[in-house]
């Protein structure tokens, strides 16, 4: 019985995928995509259109004689997921339905990140705010995922920086909160996905995704999945070490990325040459005290013009260049994917990265690879951990489908 459940449950969900990534198909269509019998495949649409999870409709360009196929689609209104992309300065909130329509979508500052447990009372007086003025009921929802910084296992459901409160696994404690299944994701990693997805990762053989923000971090993806690594801590871009003689970093190294290229560092940078007297636009006009300068100050001067930080931002482009032809040298990526709020604001930051890592790896390994800023900006993770929520209807991989269709 065990083996026809999980039998039944991969065909279901192979055409549940079919519908979501095609969007309406006729049951040949569906029979063709999953190698699913026709009548196996007519059962299942029929028990998936009483569950309310599917739509027929009617396809108005059939003009021929004869019967007109069956053909369906995902009923949207069936349910919701929510996905929360939980930062250390925003919080965005993304709802979609069964078609992966948005159906609401928030950003705002983000409540502090702690280990104090009256977060989630926060967290869910912000959903309460999002559903009640989407007109979405909680039993209509489905799921929820939530990504967040810092050291986090997806596969464990455990935070170990933020949102940890003790022995219980922060996934069971909002399930046992919200009554719904809930996926964690590490933030960069759900920014892969959202890509994965919905980007520009969807259509490439192998894509590093980075977010370039207050911290470095790296999602990569291959033959079309996220790599984890044995641990699930697979990316700490930022841990590179690119010169031996820099700043010493959290991690104990001596001039990890993160410490010469990250939006932290510039910050700290800035504010170091400024105190000794570096002549910028940011300080020109005297409304600015050192502390109230940070990496956006720096980006917005750039824009002006402002040739200190033109020069801040291009070093730290050679430096995030460096480490990145390591990785073109590793992975030979056809695709890389440049997110996060450094990456969306400044240009000057990407010129430079391109032309250092071009320069740092090997012609016949870099002659085909993009780089590309992130469409989806700040929308990506928010998106991933959505998706992450619907994967129990959407995702077959780990069912093993060869095994059993």
């Amino acid at each position: 019985m065990k083996k026809v459940s999980r039998k039944n449950k991969i065909r279901r969900n192979l055409i549940l995928r079919e519908l979501v990534e095609n969007g309406q198909l006729s049951l040949s269509e569906l029979k063709d995509r999953t190698g699913i019998t026709l009548p196996v495949v007519s059962d299942l649409v029929t028990k998936l259109k009483k569950e309310g999870l599917i739509l027929e409709v009617k396809d108005k360009e059939i003009t021929s004689a004869g019967r007109p196929p069956v053909i369906v689609k995902l009923n949207g209104k069936a349910g919701y997921v929510l996905g929360i992309d939980f930062g250390r300065i925003y919080t965005n909130f993304i709802l979609v339905d069964l078609e992966l329509n948005i159906v609401a979508e928030v950003r705002k500052k983000s409540i502090p990140l702690s280990n104090d447990i009256s977060i989630i009372d926060k967290l869910e007086s912000e959903i309460n705010k999002i559903l009640e003025h989407s007109k979405v009921k909680w039993k209509n929802m489905l799921g929820i995922g939530l990504s967040i910084p810092g050291i986090v296992s997806g596969e464990k459901g455990i935070s170990k920086t933020y949102l940890n409160f003790g022995d219980v696994p922060l996934r069971e404690t909002l399930r046992n909160r919200f009554k719904l299944p809930v996926h964690i994701e590490h933030d960069v990693k759900a920014m892969t996905l959202g890509e994965l997805w919905f980007g520009e990762a969807k259509k490439a053989k192998c894509a590093l995704c980075l977010n370039l923000g207050w911290g470095l971090s790296l999602g990569v993806v291959i033959d079309g999945r996220l790599y984890y690594g044995s641990e699930g801590f697979a990316g700490e871009f930022g841990h590179i070490q690119i010169k031996t003689d820099g700043p010493l970093c959290y991690c104990g190294k001596h001039g990890c990325l993160e410490t010469l290229a990250s939006g932290k560092a510039i910050t700290q940078i800035a504010r170091e040459k400024i105190a000794n007297g570096a002549s910028t636009i940011i300080t020109a006009n005297g409304d600015k005290e050192l502390n109230d300068i940070d990496s956006t100050s720096v980006l917005e001067a750039a824009s002006q013009g402002d040739q200190f930080s033109i020069e801040l931002i291009e070093e730290a482009g050679k430096y995030l260049g460096q480490g990145i032809g390591i990785l073109i040298n590793i992975l030979n990526p056809d695709k890389i994917i440049l997110g996060g709020g450094i990456a969306n604001a400044a240009r000057y930051l990407i010129d430079s990265i391109t032309s250092t890592a071009l320069k740092q790896s090997l012609v016949h390994l870099n002659k085909n690879v993009k780089f590309v800023p992130s469409e989806l900006g700040w929308k990506a993770g928010a998106l991933g951990v959505a998706m992450l929520a619907a994967r129990d209807l959407f995702e077959v991989e780990h069912l093993n489908p060869t095994a059993y269709v």
